[in-house]
């Protein structure tokens, strides 16, 4: 099993004069794999000794289990002052002391201030009742053990004869969020555009051939089906509910890249100038540009492992947009392609609720990450929440995560996770952003609810893609391609 973990640093959003910055998405820590089971000798929170930091626990989920049912935990801590773990998970103890504890440690964390928080590995434990908590350990070996609460896993629940596919989900509000922080959207400056909306095409989209740097070729996948499934149930046993792309209105904006060309080179002259409606990227097709913006060559990305740069990474053909993310001698490059959306209402071109829809496929590579987001117009981060789905190591699995309206840190968030892979098959992700509403869903099931400190002012839509924050840096000579074959959006009724 791999656990998910994700940390984040802000760095401050800055305006050059006359136009705006889009934010630099802050850090975020990448899966780390691991398997061992800790065994820990006594509960409690006693640190050893007046010297070592305090790691202070802000939330651990779940507190109540089905029985038999795989499932993970999630625990999210903090620092007042800086310090590298060498371990940190959650423990599970029977009442007679048996040792069930969560699998896959993640190592080498890095504890601060703004918090770190992490998604387990899966496993299935008998009906009973539970000592949960998490643990950390020190550089010194010694393990210190975080306040306990009570795990109650219920007998498994016999399904229902036959429940329809297109039930109502049962996932929703009641599900509780698990905390795993996440990154913000990429400082970029604003683009300037004349944006006249193209038409959308309506060509089903053709087979791809295999992709490669020197050709330029879009994807290295073939089209989807239209409906695609996932390799795997997502964590917490979501309710099916039909993709928006198959029920209800027509899109107010769609792009299926049906009948455009635009091979590996093309996306050059890439400029912010006020929102992103207003921007250029003047290599591209007419068409092309007034559909589609990128991030300008040069700026840094999350981790400042990648450089943005369209032409080394951007292609369209065959009906899919291809992202190929690749380290060369010369460096790292990854990309930030964004929607110009109608009616914008925010001062940097967002938009203010909404349906977000993508249909795409990974390859798996160590070192590189989806992180697509709805980042808030005039970057006030984090008081003004952020919306990131899909996100993962593009060799790890898939989350979603909403930043709260009226934040304090970065760790103050709602975090879904899965046990579906990034990487290997096609995937449909979808959120549904509604006046203190948001749903995340993947391929028709709901991963996520959130009610509560939904963010409600205006956003962009960043299909942003980067190097992992933590773990391996991609070596000379990867690649990994993200291939798109459908974005849409809905405009909010």
């Amino acid at each position: 099993m791999r656990m998910q973990l994700h940390a984040r640093r802000r760095r401050g959003a800055h305006r050059a004069a006359g136009r705006t910055r889009y934010p630099v998405v802050p850090g975020r820590i990448g899966a780390v794999a691991g398997s061992a089971v800790i065994l820990l000798t006594a509960l409690g929170s006693a640190q050893a000794d007046a010297s070592t930091p305090r790691v202070v626990e802000d939330r651990l989920t779940p507190s109540t289990f089905a029985a038999d049912t795989p499932g993970t935990a999630a625990l999210t801590v903090h620092s007042a002052a800086c310090l590298t773990a060498r371990s940190l998970g959650v423990a599970v103890r029977s009442a007679n002391g048996a040792n069930f504890d969560f699998p896959g440690a993640a190592h080498g964390v890095r504890v601060c201030s703004d918090g770190v928080s992490l998604t387990t590995g899966a496993r299935t434990l008998p009906a009973g009742t539970y000592r949960e908590f998490g643990y950390w350990q020190d550089s010194a070996g010694r393990y210190h053990n975080l306040p306990a609460q009570t795990l109650t896993v219920g007998k498994a629940v016999t399904p229902s004869p036959s429940p329809s596919p297109s039930s109502s989900p049962s996932a929703g509000p009641s599900q509780s969020p698990t905390a795993s922080a996440t990154p913000s959207a990429s400082a970029t400056p604003t683009p300037s555009a004349s944006p006249t909306a193209a038409g959308t095409p309506t060509a089903a989209p053709t087979p791809t051939p295999t992709a490669t740097a020197t050709t330029g070729s879009p994807s290295p996948f073939a089209t989807p089906t239209p409906t695609p499934t996932p390799s795997s149930t997502p964590t917490g046993t979501p309710s099916s509910t039909p993709s928006p792309s198959s029920t209800g209105p027509a899109p107010t904006w769609s792009e299926d890249f049906a009948g455009e060309n635009v091979p590996l080179g093309s996306w050059t002259g890439c400029s912010a100038n006020g929102p992103v409606q207003n921007s250029h990227c003047t290599g591209l097709p007419a068409g092309v540009d007034a559909k589609w913006w990128a991030y300008p060559s040069g700026w840094q990305d999350t981790s400042k492992n990648g450089t943005y740069d369209p032409s080394k990474t951007l292609s369209i053909a065959n009906g899919q947009m291809n992202i190929h993310l690749n380290r060369d001698n010369a460096g790292t490059w990854v990309a930030a392609p964004l929607p110009k959306l109608p009616g914008a209402v925010g001062k940097d071109g967002g938009v203010q609720y909404g349906k977000f829809e993508i249909t795409w496929k990974a390859t798996s590579a160590a070192g590189f990450k989806t992180a697509f987001l709805l980042w808030p117009d005039g970057d006030v981060w984090p008081q003004n929440g952020e919306i990131d789905f899909p996100e993962g190591n593009l060799n790890g699995n898939i989350s979603a995560f909403m930043h709260r309206q009226g934040a304090t840190s970065g760790s103050d968030q709602d975090a879904y996770g899965t046990s579906v892979a990034e990487a290997g098959t096609w995937h449909t992700s979808t959120i549904d952003w509604e006046p203190n509403s948001l749903t995340f869903s993947l391929d028709g099931k709901v991963i996520g609810h959130s009610t509560s400190a939904v963010p409600s002012g205006p956003m962009h839509w960043v299909l942003q893609a980067e190097t992992s924050i933590g773990g391996a840096v991609p070596s000379v000579g990867s690649s990994a391609d993200i291939s798109i074959s459908s974005v849409k959006y809905w405009k909010a009724g």
